[in-house]
């Protein structure tokens, strides 16, 4: 009891710092392919909007949604692209696999977008 009292219980303390690191580890790595992966999402569904303007064909929207993905550094490749439209509807889907390096562990995150949307 005395020891505890003197501050002799370092393991706690270094466990607590630990599991703390490894949070915070995490949340750098996920926070930002996170809210990159939702910016993609939002720049499709804004796309996806604006189709029905003559100037938007499906190659200039998938031209724009891959430059997109480009600045915002995802793995978006044209092959995991599709743009097309059909009786007043256009699609667009996205497909796209995230890859989250930890020190001991790698996570791969399918991405996928199906957008819908009725042209006006």
């Amino acid at each position: 009891m005395e020891r505890r009292n003197r501050g002799g219980g370092n393991v706690g303390c270094i466990v607590g710092l630990l599991v703390i690191a490894a949070a915070v580890v995490v949340l750098l790595k996920v926070v930002p392919a996170k809210v990159a992966v939702a910016e993609l999402r939002d720049f499709c569904e804004r796309q996806a909007e604006t189709a029905s303007f003559p100037r938007n064909t499906d190659e200039v929207i998938g031209q724009a949604i891959l430059a997109k993905a480009k600045e915002l550094k995802l793995p978006l490749k044209a092959e995991g692209l599709r743009v097309w439209r059909d009786s007043g509807t256009v699609y667009i889907e996205a497909r796209y696999r995230v890859v989250l390096k930890f020190p001991v562990y790698t996570y791969n995150w399918d991405v996928t977008h199906d957008i819908e949307r009725v042209m006006f």
